[in-house]
């Protein structure tokens, strides 16, 4: 990903103060019960400019392709922004692309795009084990929202295949898949920012066949393991899992790294500190986010890649991980956060954040000020 994008001065003095007082002001309002102009506008330009009239969400930066993810990502704001119009587009074309035909269960493909032969279709039919997460906790939302019983039916069998494939048992413990391909002789590679503590919370309440909620005390367990792994504390973006022996080790370099994949971790246990209060996300995010802190009171900026040893792997800094540590940075270090929420507002303009094309920024720089802001609403009716 290219974050070197430039903003430039006219584009500065066309930024109204009134964008930016918001994110202050909301910043220290407590909960919200309904989402921001900020949220609304950026939703509407996003629903226009990414999803199809079918309900497909396209990556233009990967080839127009569609995932797993970005569907997840399309119902989940839609379902917290109460737009059910949007969702249920986005959730029948992943249910017709992504499972129907493809796959036995109820989880879906992740990848879907333009063959060799120019055909359109899947591509990969593997699931990816967070996007499925992010689509049982929407289809959730919508069941609290819309009270139509097809949603809670859909979440309750993606939830207990997610079990029945994901979540493995390793010496008395458990630990979550990052999906059905990843995993070989000596073991797997696994995503920390998958493990979702507030989702598991969830799952428990409406999937009660499956003890869920002994992942909540597993995702704290684990992530605070491979944490203690790097020299900055921060967690990486993959990591390898002994089958064996549950033992979790740091992978390559590039594995090591934490970047695009694990900034998502802060977001997530930030989630599951605004709703739930658990003094294990507070305790994670007070020993893995100093040095991130460190470097933004250095330098202004965090670089977009950063080695497990705290080596400056790329020169561009990341918007899209600005989003998604800027709620987390709120609870650890609040004049911080603050810094870091004005720069991203200050590339905001017109429904967007800094690059219009970046599916992921867009999405990341949204679920962050939501988070940021307070709005967890829909979240807490769910309890």
């Amino acid at each position: 990903m290219d974050g070197s994008f430039q903003i430039d001065r006219g584009f500065l003095v066309a930024l109204t103060g009134a964008a930016l007082g918001l994110l202050a002001c909301s910043a220290g309002a407590g909960s919200q019960g309904t989402p921001s102009n900020v949220l609304r506008q950026s939703w509407e330009a996003y629903r226009t400019r990414f999803i199809q009239k079918d309900g497909r969400v396209i990556d233009y930066r990967a080839g127009g392709i569609s995932t797993s993810e970005g569907q997840a990502y399309a119902m989940l704001r839609a379902a917290w922004i109460r737009d059910r119009a949007t969702f249920d587009r986005a959730w029948n074309w992943s249910l017709n692309n992504l499972n129907s035909g493809v796959r036995a269960d109820h989880l879906w493909a992740w990848k879907w795009g333009k063959d060799a032969a120019g055909n359109w279709k899947v591509l990969d039919k593997a699931f990816a084990t967070d996007a499925d997460e992010d689509a049982a906790v929407a289809l959730l939302l919508a069941w609290k929202t819309w009270n139509d019983p097809r949603y809670l039916r859909a979440a309750q069998a993606t939830i207990a295949d997610l079990w029945n494939h994901a979540v493995v048992a390793i010496g008395g413990r458990r630990y979550l898949l990052a999906g059905d391909s990843l995993c070989g002789a000596d073991g797997c590679r696994i995503n920390p920012s998958y493990y979702a503590p507030y989702a598991y919370r969830l799952f428990a309440k409406y999937d009660r066949a499956h003890p869920w909620n002994q992942m909540v005390g597993e995702s704290y367990r684990l992530l605070e393991s491979v944490s203690s792994l790097t020299g900055t504390h921060l967690p990486p973006d993959w990591a390898h899992l002994d089958t064996t022996t549950g033992d979790v080790a740091l992978g390559s370099s590039k594995d090591s790294s934490f970047s695009y994949d694990a900034f998502r971790v802060f977001w997530r246990v930030a989630l599951d500190y605004r709703v739930n209060q658990d003094p294990r996300a507070a305790q994670y995010l007070r020993q893995s986010l100093p040095w991130l802190s460190a470097e933004w009171s250095r330098d202004g900026r965090v670089p977009a890649v950063i080695s497990a040893n705290g080596r400056q792997r790329a020169e561009y800094e990341s918007f899209d991980m600005l989003g998604g540590i800027l709620p987390a940075l709120r609870i650890t270090a609040p004049q911080v956060a603050d810094q870091v929420g004005k720069k991203l507002v200050s590339t905001y303009s017109n429904g967007f954040w800094s690059e219009p094309d970046s599916y992921y920024l867009q999405n990341w720089a949204w679920l962050g000020t939501a988070l940021y802001e307070g709005y967890v609403a829909p979240f807490r009716e769910l309890l």
